[in-house]
């Protein structure tokens, strides 16, 4: 019988198999990124870099996959969730019944008791056998019967199922109250989602009335009400950075830098050595992951037709920040545009997201978004007619299909492996 370890193992090499990474023995922590990446521009659904590591047994975890992290890595390798995988390789590995009645003959093979001849003992053997497939058939076909009946009769009902939210106050960090009714459902569990991320669901008291959640970061956010595995009922939350904002990533919770030692005098945004220094943080061969943030009311545009204009430096490349990847993102209501950088010889590994489409640097020449730091780097994103041009250095580098938009521009982040700097970013709708 072909255990749910198997089939979790055969998930893995198909996953493998289709990034062409080689064995994930060898994999570092870049290649589970890019892996993240992947899974959510093909589901939309995005799997942590620590829930991944922790899949691929790399991070220590004694619990066992949520549904939705199954049944994304199912989809993700062509199956329509969990159950169809699981299905399709058990089919794929019959049960050794051959076997079976093999190892039932073992015993009939000595010497048979006095009295009795060896034909005697071959009827007796098949007979027994023939009873064990029987028996073993008629096993299946009740379980088939069982498992049929409970599928009939756990089809999700919803009734009148109520999900309201609201932050208690403004900036970062914010706690959101969030009002639900769930009782007029035949659900077994209840949770409640803080945006698209699967990792940010918690469980609720299906006959409670709220739950608080706190968020850490600034931005637009669909917060799900989730009965079981199907989510039955959205809120969208919009929470302010209150202007520019600087955090270095530290787990769940960031540091949050001097909002006064973020915003220069000169009128750039950046974050020096000296400014982690203010938060306890010190650059060495790991350098840490710098981000800012700007969300709030001036930063809204047309996701149909906008133009996105801005100019960047990364400021540190020594030890694992020696490519200096830098990316801009544009936070949407349904999504993101994420626009790659790094120094020429490490464009390899950047990943361009164009809405809900992702395009590997592994399969596609990302050259053009190889520069020198040493200087501004001048960056250009157009939207408009359903396509996407993108000029870096005054050159365009880039110009493709947006195949379906992620909604209207909400807000800006900026992403540095270890120090970074902003000279101006200006958002306008297409006339």
């Amino acid at each position: 019988m072909v255990s749910e370890e198997d089939v979790w193992a055969r998930c893995r090499r198909l996953v493998e198999q289709k990034v062409g990474w080689g064995n994930s023995d060898h994999w570092q922590n870049r290649d589970f990124e890019q892996l993240s990446e992947q899974i959510l521009a093909e589901t939309g659904v995005s799997l942590s870099v620590t829930t991944l590591k922790r899949l691929w047994g790399r991070v220590r975890y004694d619990s066992s996959p949520n549904p939705t992290t199954l049944d994304t890595l199912a989809q993700f390798v062509g199956y329509d969730n969990w159950r169809t995988l699981r299905v399709h390789d058990s089919a794929g590995h019959p049960m050794p019944v051959e076997p079976l009645i093999e190892q039932t003959f073992q015993p009939m093979q000595q010497a048979p008791p006095t009295g009795l001849t060896p034909k005697a003992t071959q009827i007796t053997a098949t007979n027994y056998g023939r009873w064990a497939v029987a028996g073993l058939v008629g096993l299946v076909v009740l379980i088939a019967i069982i498992w049929g009946y409970r599928k009939r009769n756990t089809t999700l009902y919803v009734g009148a199922v109520s999900f309201a939210s609201r932050p208690v106050a403004r900036g970062i960090p914010n706690t959101v109250v969030f009002d639900y009714d769930a009782r007029d459902s035949n659900a077994d569990s209840v949770f409640i989602q803080q945006s698209w991320d699967p990792t940010l669901r918690f469980r609720v008291d299906k006959a409670g009335r709220q739950y608080t959640s706190t968020y850490y970061y600034p931005g637009y956010f669909r917060a799900k009400l989730v009965l079981n595995d199907s989510i039955v009922r959205e809120q969208d939350l919009f929470i302010s950075s209150g202007g520019w904002l600087g955090t270095v990533e530290v787990g769940q919770i960031p540091l949050y830098l001097p909002k006064k030692r973020v915003q220069k005098p000169t009128g750039e945004v950046s974050v020096t050595p000296a400014d982690l220094q203010t938060v306890g943080v010190a650059l060495t061969d790991k350098a840490p992951v710098v981000n800012l943030f700007r969300v709030d009311s001036s930063q809204l545009a047309n996701g149909e037709r906008f133009v996105f204009e801005t100019a960047v430096r990364s400021t540190y490349n020594r030890g694992d920040a020696v490519c200096q990847p830098v990316e801009i993102m544009l936070l949407c209501t349904m999504g993101v545009h994420a626009i790659p950088l790094s120094v020429p010889g490490c464009v390899g590994e950047l990943q361009l997201r164009t809405g809900h489409q992702s395009i590997s640097g592994k399969t596609t020449d990302l050259s053009g978004f190889g520069v020198d730091f040493s200087n501004w780097v001048p960056v250009r994103y157009e939207v408009a007619n359903k396509r996407v041009r993108i000029w870096i250095n005054q050159k365009q580098v880039y110009e493709g299909p947006l195949n379906e938009s992620p909604g209207r521009v909400m807000g800006l982040r900026y992403r540095f492996k270890g120090t970074g700097a902003v000279q101006y970013a200006r958002l306008n709708d297409l006339p």
